[in-house]
């Protein structure tokens, strides 16, 4: 019953010998999409900028703290957020472009950022013990 109906919703790209489209096929390289999912997509792609927008403004307070943090401990907990916010930004990026180039960098980003905050939170565990 669910494969029938997935199959039903399915878009058909093969056509039997002699059949023909009722409308013209789009141009290369633009899929057409019906209105409400157009809307979807206009929708989706707005709140991913307004995404964007906003971690970029918490990435520039972060880097704010980090330049200016009274505290080194301060400064820790800013970078290891500003790390949190590149992967934010990029998984936003990667939806925005329709692409998944940017899946490795994420990976990448989170390991590397939580192996300098367990190396920091050492090095100040290490410096207060002294």
């Amino acid at each position: 019953m669910i494969a029938s109906s997935i199959q039903n919703t399915l878009p058909q790209f093969a056509l039997a010998a002699g059949e023909s489209h009722a409308e013209a096929p789009p141009p290369e390289g633009h899929a057409t999409l019906p209105g409400w999912e157009q809307t979807a997509e206009a929708f989706l792609f707005s709140v991913v900028d307004v995404g964007i927008a906003l971690l970029a403004l918490a990435f520039l307070m972060s880097l704010w703290r980090v330049l200016k943090g009274p505290t080194l401990v301060d400064r820790g907990l800013a970078t290891d957020t500003m790390a949190m916010q590149v992967v934010g930004l990029a998984v936003l990026v990667t939806i925005r472009l329709r692409s998944l180039i940017f899946f490795d960098a994420v990976l990448i980003i989170s390991i590397l950022g939580f192996a300098s905050t367990i190396a920091f939170a050492q090095f100040i565990g290490r410096r207060r013990a002294v």
